[in-house]
């Protein structure tokens, strides 16, 4: 592998990295066992027309006994063959890989860097997928992303999603501004995202401001939920009352 050439060209897929070989092809074996796919999308078992179209004209190689090959017209078609998600994550890092984004690079100045090679896994996966919420916490200096989410909600930044009979289910999430704007963007929980949606450079700009704030809250509620509970301890003391003691024992 030329390294100076792979090194212009990593395209960051849920947080992994992969890197073109010398002639800026992507080892989609590599892809499909580094994302967990399974077998039955291995890309020995694509085999449609748009494969066939793509075989013929090279943008796609099938390497007896080492692998199948593409450049970012064949990855992209591959991963639309896998599932429409797939699709989506694929070519937003292949989108990000090309695109420098200046004015999003911008809004996110004290986390993206406008020179692509030296930009981080994370900086990368920000400007692709977005960020998991504890890996955007981490990034913006928030010390506890479960607590923090709780603090969101009552600082009226997040909400709770309810139900058709308006019971809380899942967790905290932004309003619907925040994906509207392009702070927060929506993800399945397939590919370990729990939270249901993402942090995106925007996003994670607005968490680097409100951090200090963020910390502060949930500082505020552990003392909140301390002091209730040393009260309660107290209350309950109270209540029942010393143990009985015996009028002698009390003169002595």
């Amino acid at each position: 592998m030329n390294m100076q050439t792979s090194e212009l060209l990593p395209v960051v897929v849920n947080g992994r990295t992969f890197y073109a070989n010398q002639d800026r092809m992507w080892n989609l074996n590599e892809i499909q066992k580094g994302l967990g796919l399974p077998d039955s999308k291995s890309p020995s078992k694509w085999d449609n027309e748009i494969s066939r179209a793509l075989e013929a004209s090279r943008n796609f190689v099938k390497v007896d006994k080492v692998g199948s090959f593409a450049d970012e017209l064949g990855t992209i078609a591959y991963a639309m063959w896998v599932s429409p998600e797939f699709y989506l994550m694929v070519a937003s890092a292949f989108v990000a890989m090309r695109n420098n984004a200046v004015g999003e690079l911008r809004s996110a100045k004290t986390l993206l860097d406008a020179n692509m090679p030296k930009a981080s896994t994370l900086d990368m996966k920000a400007r692709g997928a977005g960020l998991t919420w504890t890996e955007a916490c981490r990034v913006a200096g928030i010390q506890q992303p479960r607590l923090a989410l709780d603090a969101l909600v009552s600082m009226g930044s997040f909400v709770h999603p309810k139900d058709n009979f308006g019971d809380r289910v899942g967790t905290p999430r932004p309003h619907k501004s925040g994906f509207e704007k392009g702070a927060f963007v929506k993800a399945s929980s397939e590919f370990g995202n729990r939270e249901g949606w993402r942090v995106k450079p925007r996003g994670l700009d607005w968490l680097r401001n409100k951090a200090e704030e963020i910390n502060l809250k949930v500082a505020e509620k552990k003392a909140q939920k301390s002091r209730a509970k040393l009260a309660a301890k107290q209350s309950t003391v109270k209540r029942v009352g010393r143990p009985n003691v015996s009028p002698q024992v009390a003169q002595q």
